[in-house]
């Protein structure tokens, strides 16, 4: 794996839309890699890159209450608010997912 990737999840979701049974392997490659799908803006991005613990996934995660909903940014009107999050990489994604995701190296 190169030393950066960075996956735009927009661009890979018009791909989901268009090859429906790739949501559910892209929602399996999350979870394998202890991310929840419902978790992770559509419009974001994925980055696979090298750390100190080994090759991690950065993201945006939404935030919620205890109760699980999404508090809102009033930086940004009726956004939901996010933070970035690092998970381990425990299975690289599929070459393809790179290249039609506009994958960064």
């Amino acid at each position: 794996m190169p030393d950066r990737i960075t996956l735009d999840l927009a661009v890979l979701w018009g791909r989901i839309e268009r090859e429906p049974r790739l949501l559910r392997a892209v929602q399996r490659w999350l979870r394998i890699n202890q991310i929840d799908p419902s978790d992770v803006p559509v419009r974001s991005a994925l980055v696979l890159e090298d750390s100190a613990f080994g090759p991690v996934i950065r993201y945006d995660s939404f935030v919620t209450t205890d109760e699980g909903r999404r508090l809102i940014d009033a930086a940004y009107g009726d956004r939901p608010a996010t933070r970035r999050r690092t998970a381990l990489l425990w299975q690289e994604p599929p070459l393809e997912w790179i290249v039609a995701a506009g994958g960064e190296q």
